[in-house]
């Protein structure tokens, strides 16, 4: 067994679809963005039958976020793609996207190199845009996984995602 290696969160990555569907365009998220956690949100059951003294709490579900936080840069790709979801109040099918979770602290495969990954359905919530006067604009927003997610592989190089077969 080797010894656990501490990982920085710069090998957490996360890849916007700022094209289509049918077309996607990987535009990687978090340039210029300070802070960023998926949140699990596990949703939770108790239950207790007439044997027991004590409640049992079973995982039913999780409704996954990713707040996030980040200074405004125009021409950044990913930040495009958001700031006119903003522009435009978009909502229902105009805030959809999806996203893919890359897991890049784990052993890459193959050549060229792919990393274990999730691509998931999202909506993308605009929180608040601006900030305080003399400092940099900052733009808050939150994307919540719309379904449920398909394990896979990533190639950085190629942008591509490969579901598991």
């Amino acid at each position: 067994m080797t010894d656990p290696v501490k990982v920085k969160r710069s090998s957490i990555w996360h890849y916007l679809n700022t094209g289509t569907l049918t077309s996607p365009t990987w535009s990687r998220l978090g340039y210029a963005v300070t802070t960023g956690a998926i949140e699990y949100n596990p949703e939770t059951e108790e239950t207790a039958d007439i044997t027991m003294d004590n409640k049992v709490t079973e995982i039913v579900s999780y409704k996954r976020s990713l707040p996030l936080e980040g200074t405004v840069y125009p021409g950044d790709p990913a930040f495009d793609f958001i700031d006119n979801i903003r522009i435009n109040m978009g909502v229902l099918n105009d805030a959809k996207s999806e996203m893919v979770n890359v897991w890049a602290y784990k052993a890459p495969s193959g050549t060229p190199s792919t990393w274990p990954a999730e691509k998931v359905p999202v909506n993308i919530a605009i929180e608040s845009f601006g900030g305080e006067g003399a400092a940099d604009a900052k733009i808050k927003y939150t994307i919540y996984d719309a379904g449920d997610p398909i394990l896979g592989k990533f190639d950085p190089s190629g942008k591509t995602f490969t579901a598991n077969t």
